[in-house]
């Protein structure tokens, strides 16, 4: 007796063997975005403490920023594929490609440093020179702050009697601890 195919049915197992693949790829595409998301809210949520911006200054500042930070973004990202494909070709690149290609990245980063110029008139133009300076600040300052997070080490949770899981330096165990 010979089986009898259901076109319906192999059509839906073919959907479900396409899809759920997706399914699983798209929490860590959200998860992603998530902490884009929220590494911007704490941006701006820095900057406008940092700057002590009123209401009426926050609408019209962060229009220009944001239009600013997105050249400067764009601009970033040209350069840094520039850069990655240098770095990955340029053992078979000739000397005038690797000068020409050096030279381009160079032009690059006066480019960006001419949109950090821009902005810095623009936003003063917005809140004054004294906040524009107080930006550049708290820009470095934002920067390093998350750096410092990312690379900090995990914090051991305390354990029941107070003391934290941490390693010892070598040579301290709690055999050779002597209390004074």
């Amino acid at each position: 007796m010979v089986a009898k195919t259901n076109t319906p049915t192999l059509i839906l197992f073919a959907m479900i063997l396409f899809l759920v693949p997706l399914a699983f790829a798209q929490p860590q595409q959200n998860n992603q975005q998530t902490k884009k998301d929220k590494i911007e809210q704490l941006r701006i949520a820095f900057i406008t403490k940092e700057l002590d911006l009123t209401a009426e200054e926050a609408e019209k500042f962060w229009p220009v920023y944001n239009e600013m930070e997105k050249k400067k973004r764009n601009e970033r990202k040209s350069r840094n594929e520039g850069a990655k494909q240098l770095r990955k070709n340029h053992e078979s690149m000739s000397e005038a490609d690797i000068e020409k290609k050096t030279k381009e990245l160079l032009d690059m980063d006066i480019k960006i440093a001419e949109i950090k110029k821009e902005t810095t008139e623009k936003v003063a133009g917005v809140i004054g020179y004294k906040k524009a300076l107080k930006l550049l600040e708290a820009e470095k300052k934002f920067k390093n702050e998350l750096l410092r997070r990312v690379n900090q080490p995990h914090q051991p949770q305390p354990n029941g009697n107070g003391n934290q899981n941490r390693p010892r330096p070598q040579g301290q165990n709690r055999q050779n601890q002597q209390n004074p």
